[in-house]
């Protein structure tokens, strides 16, 4: 506040004097603007305590003295109040307190000697105590503190060696800005797990009160208008936001940086890995003990198995050499037997009354003997004492077994007789091929060789269409006669087959020669020479074909995509049908030789 003086007269002239603002009136009136007392005290936050005495507060003079007022935002407003140790860990109330010793000790126009300032420079104390005493006031200097260390440790091994040593300080002055109260520290190399991961899971989701409004460029209260205001507003936003995003990758860099160089997480680590291969190789040797047991029982029942079969064997082998024997033991009784029934039936001339018939009377009783079971024979024996006696009983069994004899013996005619028949029935199925048909089967065969798909179907097919005579054929009838012609006789066939094609040429040249021979007497030479040749123009002439035209190749083309391979034999009539005015062994023809320019013309690509 200013006051001029007027005085006229034999007063001496005006002069211009200052007066500064000052006592406990004019504190709460600061107070009270800045909203920091009521009517009845101080309204500072509970948790705030004072921790400031009057010895604590370091009055430097000299800086004081050399400070301006124009240039209040770039001073220590700490250094400025007396209090540059406290920084931002002092209270409102230890502002107040600083403030209100420095009003004492520094007024221009109360204090005495050496503290004594002059009016720019307790402008300046002003100016501190105004940022410094409100609370926003206060964050947005200590946001910006240039006593504020920001450096960022580094990865580098000497870090790693020092690392409590490097990053403790770094986190510690860190935590300052932590909007919550409680902040991990880095804490040492005894911590858990569980602490190390809670550290990193706060440090990296870190929220930070630092702002940046104290650096703001442009004061809006400069402004001329609500619209300026606005624009001057949007720019320090801008700016402030910029910075933060700064402050934000400073601090993840040094959570990343302490993570990177924390020996505890290279610690932890190794023994999850150590802790994971433990496992993987106590995974690997059970399942090696699993497959150890598996190939130990499989040993184990593969012994027992082939145990079991070693001794199956061996009692079947033991089994067999008691069937062999007992069989050995019977045989030699039934020759036993049977020598005695012989020598019994010999000494007593075969019971033949008649020499003539003890040959056949031999005959009958080797067969006898042969038929006879040991106990029919054991019996005979028994009663070789009574001759009368055995030779009932021997009369007896010749009787019944020459009876059986001459059964079994009907029996196999009729199953002859019945072979022969079935056997007459196959030949006349396979009578009714006529040479020609012949002629055509072996061609079939040798156009269907083994191994085609549903072989004797086709040649059956093949041969309906292709004979004049029958058009029943089956395959049965295919097989029986293939298998004939395979035969002695059907070699015979064969032979006479080509022996009766080859009449069959020469009659019809005989007669065509005989026909010439009588219609211009030429000698019978000179009509074979000439018949021949002939033959052999109109056999080349046959051959000589028109060459195909555009129409007739379209035609076939169509026939090929019409009627594909698996039509069967029937494919190239068909295709001949179409093409109309070509047989088909003409479309076969034309066939082959597109395929063989097709070859070439790849070939030489």
């Amino acid at each position: 506040m200013t006051f001029t003086v007027d005085v006229r007269g034999s007063l001496s002239p005006p002069t211009i004097a200052y007066v500064y603002p000052f006592g406990l009136a004019y504190f709460d009136y600061q107070c009270s603007r800045y909203n920091l007392v009521g009517q009845e005290g101080d309204v500072d936050s509970e948790d705030e305590k004072e921790q400031l005495s009057e010895s604590d507060i370091v009055i430097d003079v000299k800086y004081i003295k050399s400070l301006e007022a124009k240039d209040w935002k770039e001073q220590d407003h700490y250094r400025v109040l007396g209090i540059p140790n406290l920084r931002v860990k002092a209270s409102t109330k230890d502002v107040k307190k600083a403030y209100k010793y420095m009003v004492l000790k520094c007024h221009p126009d109360k204090s005495q000697g050496n503290t004594k300032v002059d009016e720019e420079a307790f402008t300046c104390i002003q100016k501190a105590y105004e940022q410094l005493c409100v609370i926003d006031g206060k964050r947005a200097y200590d946001s910006i503190d240039p006593n504020f260390d920001n450096e960022v440790p580094n990865v580098t091994e000497h870090n790693k060696q020092n690392f409590y040593k490097v990053f403790g300080p770094v986190i510690e002055r860190n935590a300052q800005w932590s909007i919550n109260k409680n902040v991990p520290m880095l804490g040492s190399d005894s911590d858990e797990i569980d602490y190390v991961n809670d550290f990193y899971n706060f440090w990296y989701d870190f929220k930070s009160w630092r702002e940046y409004s104290y650096l703001d460029e442009e004061e809006r209260d400069k402004a001329d208008c609500k619209e300026e205001r606005r624009y001057l507003d949007k720019l320090n936003k801008q700016e402030r936001v910029r910075r933060k995003k700064e402050e934000m990758t400073r601090m993840r860099q040094i959570v990343d940086n302490c993570y990177a160089c924390d020996p505890r997480i290279k610690a932890f680590n190794e023994d999850r890995k150590k802790r994971k291969l433990e496992a993987k190789l106590a995974k690997q040797e059970a399942y090696r003990q699993e497959q150890e047991a598996l190939r130990l029982q499989k040993e184990e029942e593969e012994r027992i198995r082939k145990e079991e079969e070693e001794k199956r064997i061996q009692q079947e082998k033991e089994k067999a050499e008691a069937e062999k024997k007992e069989r050995q033991k019977q045989n030699k009784l039934l020759k036993g037997e049977r020598k005695k029934v012989r020598d019994f039936v010999k000494n007593n001339k075969y019971f033949c009354k008649n020499e003539d018939n003890v040959v056949k009377a031999m005959e009958n009783m080797e067969i006898l003997l042969q038929g006879l079971a040991i106990d029919d024979l054991k019996q005979l024996n028994s009663l070789n004492e009574s001759v009368n006696e055995f030779s009932k009983l021997y009369n007896s069994f010749m009787s019944s077994h020459l009876e059986a004899q001459e059964t079994k013996t009907k029996e196999n005619l009729i199953k002859a007789k019945q072979s022969q028949e079935q056997h007459k029935d196959q030949s006349i199925s396979s009578d009714k091929f006529s040479p020609q048909d012949i002629a055509i089967l072996v061609k079939a065969v040798k156009i269907y060789p083994p191994g085609t798909v549903n072989r004797w179907n086709t040649i059956a097919d093949y041969l309906n269409q292709h004979s004049a005579v029958c058009k029943s054929y089956v395959s049965k009838d295919i097989i029986q006669k293939v298998k004939n012609l395979q035969s002695k006789e059907g070699d015979d066939l064969k032979t006479k087959v080509n022996e009766q094609a080859f009449n069959n040429f020469e009659k019809s040249q005989k007669q065509r020669i005989d026909g010439v021979v009588a219609g211009g007497g030429i000698s019978s030479k000179d009509t074979m020479n000439s018949a021949l040749i002939d033959t052999s123009d109109a056999a080349n002439d046959k051959k000589k074909k028109l060459p195909w035209s555009a129409e007739e190749q379209k035609l076939l083309e169509e026939g090929l995509k019409k009627f594909p391979q698996s039509v069967g034999p029937q494919r190239w009539d068909e295709i001949a049908k179409l093409v109309g005015s070509r047989s088909k062994k003409d479309c076969m023809r034309r066939y082959k030789d597109l395929v063989e320019q097709i070859k070439a013309k790849k070939a030489k690509q």
